[in-house]
């Protein structure tokens, strides 16, 4: 009976194991048209991928995020409203759980980053505004402005508690293993571009609420500094200069155009094999057949255009960079990187575990029986891939930069702009308003520069006044 019973041990062990396809491959048409530029293709296989997506699923939000950047690159505005609502109420239901249990196998939940979250509200804050809905935009840029503190005390008790639990391990080297210096994190996030901004920061929350607070009238008040603003991105900014707070009885027009210009770092799986003794404490147990260890890492991507000129009848201007979003995400994977070490390090000795128990349960068998040793072989490797999975899933859509640009409206209302590797596009703003935005996308270098969307505001942004939901507001602030 036991002969018969240790192959059927090792298959359990292997189905037990096994997962089904992953949200990686599952989009992985979607992730090829969007690195086209064919947005159309993109969202259809993105729409298609979500089939699986039910209510509760673990990658729920992620696809949310996904449909609300794709939807919009398609100018469908609607779709795009419908996943802004629900991947909001899915964040503010799940951001800011503990990190995974790292005693139990797979990736678990996906409950976004900060610059998830982050993204996510400074596009409920555009469709907001473009739809002249000023309750949403305030109530949308007032989260942004308080949510930074709230995401670095989160990350700061995920460290604290995950770091604790490896030391806690009496089977875990964990303080020898980070003086060993055997990750390279230079080798998983570019540290130049991680140190551009402060973690947890977008500098594109604080320009939007910078010119609903110069240009929105009195319920828009948020009383943005532009000092600080400059700290981050620099004194020589042009589209900072004059930045001012005007009289709704100012008749000058300003247009503000924002670009969407390439596609964000990505995250990947990065593969370790690690020497037993590196980090098992005590006598290495046998029958290990390796040591895996996985993290994830960044993969950046530079097929886009980086100069894009504005041009009027009487003049032209270069866009600057406002978010370097690179940068963004750069900074947030450094910082929560420490977690994911520590994460990893328990996973990968509960990985070393599993070897261990199959081993003991099978060696017997195995001497005499080769079916056995292939299927104890084969256990141990799916139990330690299974034990040792770093999330690579992060939100593939999201632009590379946003950049902007602040001209004197021209008195015909004609715009045009061009990139080195794309053909001229030309739209119109209306001359008669107080403010002008512009959205415009641009997927990679060489696709045609898509407008988003064009609208304006007569005096202020303000269409009406609330002063209940004013005091609410201005005292939170």
């Amino acid at each position: 009976m036991k002969n018969k019973l240790a192959p059927l041990l090792c298959l359990s062990i292997v189905v037990g194991f096994s997962s089904c396809a992953s949200y990686q491959t599952s989009t992985k048409e979607f992730r090829n048209s969007w690195d086209l530029g064919d947005e159309v293709s993109a969202l259809s296989n993105l729409e298609k991928a979500g089939q699986s997506i039910q209510a509760g699923h673990d990658e729920e939000l992620l696809w949310n995020l996904e449909m609300i950047t794709t939807s919009r690159a398609n100018k469908a505005n609607e779709l795009t409203d419908l996943h802004i609502d629900r991947a909001k109420s899915i964040a503010d239901e799940n951001f800011g759980g503990g990190l995974i249990d790292p005693s139990s196998k797979g990736i678990g939940e996906y409950v976004g980053h900060f610059h998830d979250r982050n993204m996510l509200e400074i596009y409920r804050t555009i469709r907001a505004l473009e739809s002249k809905n000023n309750a949403r935009a305030q109530s949308a840029l007032t989260e942004l402005k308080f949510k930074r503190q709230e995401a670095e005390e989160i990350n700061r008790k995920r460290i604290i508690d995950i770091e604790s639990k490896a030391n806690e391990r009496k089977d875990l080297k964990y303080s020898e293993f980070l003086e060993s210096g055997e990750i390279d994190q230079n080798e998983l996030v570019k540290q130049e571009i991680a140190e551009k901004y402060q973690e947890f920061y977008n500098p594109m929350g604080d320009y939007l609420r910078l010119i609903l607070t110069n240009r929105g009238g009195e319920q828009f008040d948020f009383g943005t500094s532009k000092e600080n603003l400059s700290k981050t991105i620099g004194e020589n900014v042009s589209f900072l200069k004059g930045e001012e707070k005007i009289s709704s009885s100012d008749s000058n027009s300003t247009t503000y155009v924002f670009m969407e210009t390439g596609s964000a770092p990505y995250r990947i799986e990065r593969k370790f094999r690690l020497p037993l003794v590196l980090f098992y404490n005590g006598m290495p147990p046998g029958g290990v057949l390796y040591v895996p260890f996985s993290l994830p890492q960044l993969n950046y991507r530079d097929d886009y255009d980086r100069q894009f000129t504005l041009k009027t009848e009487a003049h032209s201007k270069q866009m600057e960079i406002l978010t370097d979003m690179d940068s963004v995400v750069s900074a947030e994977f450094k910082a929560k990187l420490p977690g994911e070490i520590a994460k990893a390090l328990i996973q990968t000795v509960l990985a070393v575990a599993s070897q261990v128990a199959i081993e003991e349960a099978t060696k017997d068998q195995q001497q005499d029986n080769l079916g056995v040793f292939i299927l104890a072989t084969v256990a141990k490797v799916a139990a330690a891939e299974a034990f040792t999975q770093a999330d690579d899933r992060s939100w593939y859509s999201l632009p590379k930069q946003i950049m902007v640009q602040k001209i004197a409206t021209p008195k015909n209302g004609k715009i045009s702009i061009r990139a080195g590797s794309s053909s001229e596009t030309s739209f119109e703003v209306d001359p008669n308003n107080q403010t002008n935005f512009v959205y415009l996308k641009s997927i990679r270098r060489g696709n045609p520069i898509k407008v988003l969307s064009s609208f304006g505001f007569e005096q202020g942004l303000a269409e009406f006044y609330h002063p209940e939901l004013h005091k609410i507001f201005a005292t939170n602030h």
